[in-house]
């Protein structure tokens, strides 16, 4: 989903776009300007650049209707390898908090590792998810094993859906920062950020320093619109930025290149959405779902990918673990446009 920021204003309202293109529908957030007197901390969140269509999936003849009946692994599931962990590692325990539109607590493809988490918006009020987003990026991180459906990359991590984006993809950086709060209170190992601004807010960066000062992993999206630049808070230092890349390993049209860590899947992928449907989506918002899946295996045993016994298991070493099974992309080492690359539990690390 796309935003565009107009200056001299510190909150652009989006609206969508559907625009249908063999046989998927792109949908692109076209800016409006609002009069803002007083508002100081808000500034538009970016929920990195997604399409979607309920016909196809990536070209094969799939109705996502028949998830109702039938689950698929969704490809970028299969090719990180992430199935051949599930024996020893599903993110069982691990406490993953996703700030974002909320979450639709009645879809049926979620089981009861899907925690009450927190309206940072109107707190005490339901964390409903009326925009969409919020429920993708769960279902892409923990979609339950349970025979229909899909299955995400971490299917038993607990999940803290947080809301900071309104109906309309909106917020507010008071509204993030007292998620982030939220976040460090309620001792949260993960924080999945799948959204991006363009411009470097210092209420914003304190925050999310403080949060990784107490330990907790930030994963965020690259973010698509802000003439290939890395938005924040994937731009600030200790935060893992993830791009997007297909089934052949290359990036989106949209990516943007600089401060990238990783690549993940993050085109054509198929996730949960409202009212217990599923939909194709794509973009860097995805990418860092995914690559927050694959951080919850991580965390859940460190010792299963080498760490000593009895060690703790800090950011830098889940970052070491999960470059030592990158595929190097583009550029020889870490480069701009994939970072360390694609990673991938490739059956020799069982």
């Amino acid at each position: 989903m796309d935003a565009y920021v107009i200056k001299g204003f510190n909150k652009v309202r989006t609206n969508e776009i559907r625009n249908k293109r063999k046989g998927v529908v792109e949908i692109m957030r076209k800016s409006r300007s609002i009069i803002v007197l007083f508002l100081l901390l808000a500034i538009i969140l970016l929920s990195a650049y997604s399409f979607y269509s309920k016909t196809s999936f990536s070209g094969n003849s799939l109705n996502t209707n028949e998830l109702n009946t039938r689950q698929i692994i969704p490809w970028g599931v299969e090719s990180a390898n992430a199935p051949a962990l599930w024996s020893d590692v599903t993110g069982k325990g691990v406490k993953v908090a996703v700030l974002d539109s909320g979450f639709d607590y009645s879809h049926p493809d979620f089981g009861d590792n899907i925690k009450e988490g927190y309206n940072a918006i109107e707190p005490g009020n339901p964390i409903n998810d009326d925009y969409g987003h919020g429920t993708s990026m769960c279902g892409v991180i923990a979609a339950a094993n349970n025979g229909f459906g899909i299955v995400g990359v971490a299917p038993d991590a607990e999940l803290y859906p947080i809301k900071v984006l309104d109906e309309y993809g909106e917020g507010e950086i008071s509204d993030i920062v007292e998620g982030i709060d939220w976040c460090i209170e309620n001792d949260i190992q993960i924080i999945n950020m799948s959204f991006a601004i363009e411009k470097d807010i210092p209420l914003l960066k304190s925050a999310v320093e403080k949060a990784i000062n107490a330990g907790i992993i930030i994963i965020a999206s690259a973010g698509s619109t802000f003439n290939n630049k890395v938005g924040y808070p994937a731009s600030y230092e200790g935060v893992i930025s993830l791009t997007a890349v297909d089934r052949k390993l290359k990036p989106g049209d949209y990516s943007p290149k600089g401060k990238i860590d990783f690549s993940a899947p993050g085109i054509d992928v198929v996730s949960t959405v409202g009212d217990g449907c599923y939909e194709i989506c794509s973009g860097t918002s995805i990418a860092a779902s995914y690559f927050t899946g694959l951080t919850a295996l991580v965390l859940q045993n460190p010792q299963r990918f080498g760490l000593p016994a009895g060690s703790s298991c800090t950011r830098a070493d889940v970052y070491n673990i999960l470059k030592s099974f990158s595929k190097d992309l583009g550029e020889k080492g870490k480069d701009s446009i994939y970072g360390e690359g694609f990673v991938c539990f490739n059956k020799n690390n069982k």
